[in-house]
Parts: structure tokens; C-alpha cells; sequence
């Protein structure tokens, strides 16, 4: 059981850390789109990079999948499957050639309107928790407004817009997931983990889930 959490855990810190550096590495290619030149090398940059850091995270849900081993096949499944969903967007990402910066932002529109829905969902349905509950809420709704503004203003940025935009959408993830990693480390050392499995009685151990852990899968 506790294994499980601690992997779930190192899953959230490298979704986490991949999602803001490669925010931050958007940012600065923004920054550096002076001219025609630049901004071309900068685009082909930026979708290398997007598709690294998904293939990235698909090889840290493979190694997660590897950790569960054959005692839990229900999560080892679902991180291989998830891994598989990274993997396949990263290769896609890397061989169509037709892809650009603002096919980027309509899908990081999609991915801030299915998560931020998620959250405020999940930030609904809790009934403890109040502070962690109400900034859960804030996350999705901030999440939602960035999708919001991403499907809107997609077809009519720069590529130096787009950029920036889309770095500082990721920086937003990377903080979202280091706010559930201290979530979940916090709930690991005082016990209440463990406690709600038991009680629960299956993978709900996570008071915030997001789509990559396990604790929205049944057991």
C-alpha cells in the first residue's frame, strides 16, 4: 500500500518537473523569436521539446507500471496505458510535419478544459479539506479560463504569442502538480492515506486525483 503511494508520488514530482521546465523553456524561446530566423529554429524547438517531454513522461508511467509488478495489475495497466497515450502523442508530435504552434495551443486548450472540469469536480465532491478544497476549485477554474483564452486566440497569434502562451500554461501545470505532490506527502506522512484506502476500500487515495494516478482507476 505504501509502496503504491510512493509511486504515485514520484509519478506527480516528474509530471510536475517535466510540465514546468518545459514552460519555462517555452518562455524563453518566446523571448528569443527576434526575427524570422530565430523564430523559425524557435517553433521546431519548442515542438521537439513538447514531444520529449511527453515521451518523458510515458517512460516515468512505464516505470511506475514496472514498479506496480504483477501484485497490482489494475494500476500497472492503467500506467501502461497511460504511458502508452504520452508516447503515442510524442511520436505524433515529432514525425507529422504539418504540426505547428497553434495545432499546440488547441490541444492544450482541450487538455486545460478536461482537467480544470476535473477539478472543479473533484474540489466539489470533497467534504474535507476546506483551504486544500477551495485552492483544488481555484486550479480548475484558472484551468478552464487558460482554455478558454487558448481556443479563442489560437488562429489568430504569432508564433512569439503562442510560445509564450503555451509556457506559461505549463508553468501553471508544474505548479498545479507540485501543489498535489505536497498534498499527497503531506497525507502519506500523517497516515490519512493510508487510513482512507483502508476505509474506502479501493485506489482513492487522493483527495485531488488528476488523470495520471491511478486513484481514479477502481480496484
Amino acid at each position: 500500500m505504501l509502496k503504491a503511494l510512493n509511486i504515485q508520488l514520484r509519478i506527480l514530482v516528474a509530471h510536475g518537473a517535466l510540465a514546468f521546465c518545459l514552460g519555462a523553456a517555452l518562455l524563453y524561446l518566446s523571448a528569443t523569436m527576434t526575427n524570422q530566423i530565430f523564430e523559425a529554429i524557435a517553433v521546431v524547438v519548442a515542438i521537439l521539446m513538447a514531444s520529449t517531454a511527453l515521451i518523458l513522461g510515458a517512460l516515468a508511467d512505464w516505470v511506475a507500471a514496472w514498479g506496480e509488478g504483477t501484485a497490482h495489475l489494475q494500476r500497472a495497466a492503467f500506467y501502461l496505458l497511460s504511458g502508452l497515450a504520452f508516447a503515442t502523442a510524442g511520436a505524433f508530435l515529432s514525425v507529422y510535419a504539418p504540426i505547428s504552434l497553434e495545432w499546440l495551443v488547441l490541444l492544450a486548450a482541450l487538455h486545460a478544459l478536461v482537467f480544470g472540469l476535473l477539478g472543479v469536480a473533484i474540489a466539489l465532491r470533497a467534504k474535507r479539506h476546506g483551504w486544500e478544497r477551495r485552492l483544488v476549485f481555484l486550479f480548475g477554474a484558472a484551468s478552464v479560463a487558460f482554455s478558454g483564452v487558448m481556443a479563442g486566440l489560437a488562429r489568430h497569434l504569432e508564433n512569439r504569442e503562442a510560445s509564450g502562451l503555451l509556457g506559461a500554461y505549463f508553468c501553471f501545470v508544474g505548479v498545479k502538480l507540485f501543489f498535489l505532490t505536497w498534498n499527497l506527502h503531506r497525507r502519506i506522512t500523517t497516515g490519512e492515506a493510508i487510513a482512507d484506502r483502508r476505509r474506502n476500500g479501493r485506489g482513492a487515495v487522493v483527495p485531488f486525483p488528476i488523470p495520471s494516478s491511478p486513484s481514479v482507476v477502481k480496484h
